[in-house]
């Protein structure tokens, strides 16, 4: 049976449910859609903690076979995210969905529109026109085939499968991560680096506290996403930085927040065996002596561009 053109409509129901069975994204827990003119999306990112985010797009257009959703706004812990953090985030979370025609150009996330027929079920078709109304998507379809033997695709999955990530391993792997990539006359690096999970736990418990500033939150929100999200927002005219950037951003990024947040807080919300405001002192006095004063300021202007959301550009 063929039929040459119909108009489906889908309910915030509807998607939930094809989300759910079709899309398979590591640690990514979709909790929530809305559907009011933009699309909202609520749920958990799951490394090491359930991370909360918000996501509100919008569907810009529709240029071909190709369909490109605005990223409006993204929020993670309930606080505002910088277009940057945003985008490099995505590019790693969707990574595995490239070859199924999903990508991510700067805050546009780009649909091949075969790819939404690909995914449903005992019908070929191809979508023609996509539109969100109130509480629910409208489509036009045309060409429309029944296939009662047609398989069930799980978007990414044959890849995601080889690479599955356990949130419990990522700091335990750390040591090993930056072991293989410095040099050994570097190795007090390691010291440093075995203090991060303890400082993310700090970050936690700083974003919960009330008498903390929101300015503050954001630039921990920056900080711990590149820290938990699969990104990677160190640029290469940075030399050496890249090796060890969880350490160097993790560091200057707390003497930033350590500037900022009253020190009984800190104290009371820090768990670590350390004395933190003497191992921060000298981890970044290390720092600045092992990669040298021009690097550190190109990565204090990306630190800062992490929550204004303004690129650093190459000297």
């Amino acid at each position: 049976m063929k039929l040459s053109s119909i108009r489906v409509t889908l309910t915030e129901k509807d998607i939930y449910e094809i989300v759910q069975e079709y899309l398979d994204i590591d640690n990514l827990n979709i909790e929530n859609i809305t559907l009011n003119e933009l699309i909202e999306i609520e749920g958990t990112y799951e490394k090491g903690a359930n991370i909360p985010f918000y996501v509100m797009g919008g569907i810009s257009s529709i240029v071909g076979n190709t369909v490109y959703v605005k990223i409006l706004k993204v929020k993670i812990a309930k606080v505002p995210m910088a277009a940057m953090v945003v985008s490099a985030a995505l590019k790693g979370m969707l990574k595995d969905y490239e070859e199924d025609g999903i990508t991510i150009d700067k805050d546009n996330l780009i649909i091949d529109l075969e790819l939404i027929a690909k995914v449903v079920p005992y019908f070929n078709f191809k979508l023609k026109k996509l539109a969100i109304l109130e509480g629910q998507l409208e489509a036009e379809v045309e060409e429309v085939v029944y296939a009662p033997h047609k398989k069930k695709v799980v978007l990414g999955k044959k890849k995601s499968e080889k690479s599955i990530i356990n949130p419990e391993d990522s700091y335990h792997k750390l040591r090993g991560k930056i072991g293989k990539k410095i040099p050994g006359k570097y190795e007090k690096v390691m010291k440093y680096a075995m203090i991060i999970p303890d400082i993310i736990a700090l970050f936690w418990r700083l974003l919960r506290d009330k008498r903390v500033e929101m300015g503050v939150k954001a630039t921990i929100i920056g900080i711990t996403s590149y820290l938990v999200l699969p990104i990677d927002i160190i640029p290469d005219f940075i030399p050496f930085i890249g090796q060890i950037d969880d350490v160097a951003l993790t560091f200057f990024g707390l003497k930033k927040i350590m500037d900022k947040v009253p020190k009984e807080i800190l104290l009371q919300n820090w768990e670590g065996e350390s004395d933190i405001f003497a191992l921060v002192d000298e981890g970044v006095d290390y720092l600045y002596a092992l990669l040298g004063g021009e690097n550190i300021s190109k990565l204090l202007r990306l630190l800062s561009s992490i929550t204004t959301g303004k690129k650093e550009k190459k000297a």
